[in-house]
C-alpha cells in the first residue's frame, strides 16, 4: 500500500480485513505500508498489524506482487512507472494528472504484462451494477442521466489532487459511460474557481449522441463540512430510477395514476401525489464499495483477468473531465474525439 493518508488508510483497513478473513480465498498473505512520512507509515502499520517500509526501493526489494497507490494525483505517474515493471498496480482516481501520463502508464503496463487498474470505486457500489442490470432488462430507452456529488473539499481549499472535477465529477461521468456503454462526443460546462486556481463548483452537460442521451453532472466543494450528497438519476420514457450512493438505496418512480379530471388544482395535486414509487436497499454485509473494489483487484491478479476498472476506463474518464474544464474556461462547447 503506497500512500497512507486519509484514503490510503482506508485501503489498509480493508486489506487487513481481507487478509484476516481470507475473503474469496484470494490468498493475500501480507500487507506492506509505504509512505514518505515514516512516522505515519509506522503508525498505520502498527495499528493494523502490517509491515512497513520507508520507500519504493525497499518495497521493490520485498518482492511484492501488487501495489495500490493512493498518493496525490500529481505523483501517480512517477510512482506507477517505478512499480509497473515489477508488479500489478491499482492507482487511485483520477489515473494521472494528464492524458499523456495516463497513456504512458497504460502502455507500460501492457508491455510488461501487468494489470493497471484505476480506483473508480463507484463501479463497485452495489447500486451501480443493480442499475446496470435493471437498464439492460428494460425495453424502454434511457432519455437522460444526471448526478449530483457535493461535499466538503480539502481544508483551506488547497490540494495537490487538482479540483472538484478531478476529485468528484470524474466518478459520475465514469458511471454514466459504464451504464450507457457509450462515450460522450461533446461537453459544455460552467465552473467557479478558488484562489489556488482549482475549480470548486462545476456543472457539465455531456452529449451521448450515439444513444440520444444528455447527461448533466454537478460536482461541488462549496458546502459546509457536514453536508454531503451523492446521487444519480436515470430517466426512461415512463419511469425514473434514482440511486443514493451513500445509503445504497434505489427508488423507482412511475408516472401519475390515470384519472378523469375536472381541472381543479386539488385534483392535480392528488394525481401528482399518487405517483407509484418503490424503494429498496442494497446495504448489507460485505457491501462496502472499497472492500469490493480491493477484492476485485486481488481476484483479477489471481485469475489473470482484466479488471472492470482498467486503465482505459480511467483514461476515458480523465479525458471527459479535462474537456469539461476546457469548456468551463473558454465558455464554449467542446467536442470530444475518441480514437481507437
Amino acid at each position: 500500500m503506497v500512500g497512507v493518508g486519509r484514503w490510503g488508510y482506508n485501503h489498509v483497513r480493508v486489506l487487513s480485513e481481507i487478509r484476516r478473513m481470507n475473503y474469496d480465498e484470494v490468498g493475500l498473505e501480507d500487507v506492506i505500508v509505504v509512505d514518505s512520512n515514516v512516522a505515519r507509515a509506522q503508525y498505520v502499520a502498527e495499528l493494523f498489524g502490517t509491515k512497513w517500509v520507508s520507500g519504493i526501493d525497499e518495497l521493490l526489494s520485498a518482492h511484492a506482487d501488487a501495489a495500490i497507490v493512493a498518493v496525490p494525483t500529481v505523483y501517480h505517474y512517477t510512482v506507477a512507472i517505478r512499480l509497473l515493471p515489477h508488479m500489478d498496480v491499482m492507482v487511485e482516481k483520477p489515473i494521472a494528472a494528464s492524458l499523456e501520463e495516463a497513456e504512458v502508464m497504460g502502455k507500460l503496463a501492457e508491455r510488461e504484462g501487468r494489470l493497471l487498474a484505476v480506483g473508480h470505486i463507484e463501479r463497485f457500489n452495489p447500486v451501480v451494477p443493480a442499475l446496470k442490470d435493471r437498464l439492460q432488462s428494460e425495453t424502454e430507452k434511457v432519455v437522460s442521466i444526471s448526478a449530483q456529488r457535493v461535499g466538503p473539499g480539502p481544508p483551506g481549499g488547497y490540494t495537490l489532487n487538482l479540483g472538484a472535477a478531478h476529485d468528484l465529477l470524474v466518478h459520475d461521468i465514469d458511471v454514466a459511460c459504464y451504464l450507457l456503454e457509450s462515450l460522450p462526443n461533446q461537453v459544455v460546462a460552467k465552473a467557479y474557481w478558488n484562489k489556488h486556481g482549482f475549480e470548486t463548483d462545476i456543472v457539465a452537460i455531456y452529449s451521448f449522441d450515439e444513444k440520444e442521451v444528455l447527461g448533466e453532472f454537478r460536482a461541488s466543494w462549496r458546502t459546509s463540512p457536514n453536508l454531503k450528497r451523492r446521487n444519480i438519476i436515470v430517466q426512461l420514457e415512463s419511469k425514473i430510477l434514482e440511486a443514493d450512493y451513500i445509503l445504497q438505496t434505489i427508488t423507482l418512480e412511475k408516472g401519475l395514476a390515470e384519472h378523469k379530471s375536472k381541472g381543479e388544482y386539488s385534483e392535480l395535486i392528488s394525481a401528482y401525489t399518487s405517483r407509484a414509487r418503490e424503494s429498496w436497499s442494497l446495504l448489507g454485509i460485505r457491501k462496502e464499495p472499497l472492500l469490493l473494489e480491493d477484492l476485485h483487484f486481488l481476484r483479477c491478479i489471481q485469475r489473470k483477468e482484466k479488471p472492470i476498472n482498467g486503465w482505459e476506463d480511467g483514461y476515458r474518464a480523465l479525458k471527459c473531465i479535462i474537456h469539461a474544464i476546457e469548456s468551463a474556461k473558454t465558455g464554449s462547447v467542446v467536442n470530444i474525439v475518441w480514437d481507437a
